[in-house]
């Protein structure tokens, strides 16, 4: 039986709004909408951050620092979803933890073949444009393309 004072809200847009009106963080998805990469650094602690913060983790400080990554990378390990994939997405989705120096990023990867696929695979930055925001803004997310074959 449903309880109405029990219902929720659930979410229709898997994507975050980016703009300034809406995160902290607006400046990420603003280099990411130039195709660069980009993350928080803590001046306090010398600690860089995966994703970007607004308060370091590691020394709870706010003062943190805007710095540009590479936009290459190693694949570090990956999965593979061939069933259950939501309407919109391609078949299958390839998600992966990709290695940025010393960062470990969680993130899709895009055309590219999930068939022999392998462990230290080069990336590159690859941002995939979504679904419009609300107002109309272009929006993106960080993802990444294989470019060579699996190192030594």
């Amino acid at each position: 039986m449903n309880d109405p004072s029990s219902a929720y809200f659930r979410a229709v847009d898997p994507f975050p709004l980016q703009g300034g009106e809406h995160t902290r963080l607006a400046r990420f998805y603003e280099t990411l909408q130039e195709g660069r990469l980009s993350t928080t650094s803590c001046p306090d602690c010398d600690r860089r951050h995966w994703p970007p913060r607004i308060v370091c983790p590691a020394c709870l400080s706010d003062r943190l620092d805007w710095v540009e990554l590479p936009r290459q990378g190693t694949l570090h390990a990956f999965t593979v979803q061939e069933t259950g994939v939501p309407p919109g997405f391609p078949r299958p989705l390839i998600f992966a933890v990709v290695r940025v120096d010393e960062l470990h990023i969680f993130t899709r990867l895009v055309d590219t073949q999930a068939a022999g696929l392998q462990r230290g695979a080069a990336v590159r930055l690859s941002p995939e444009a979504v679904q419009a925001g609300p107002g109309g803004e272009s929006r993106c997310l960080p993802t990444f393309t294989v470019t060579a074959e699996p190192d030594g």
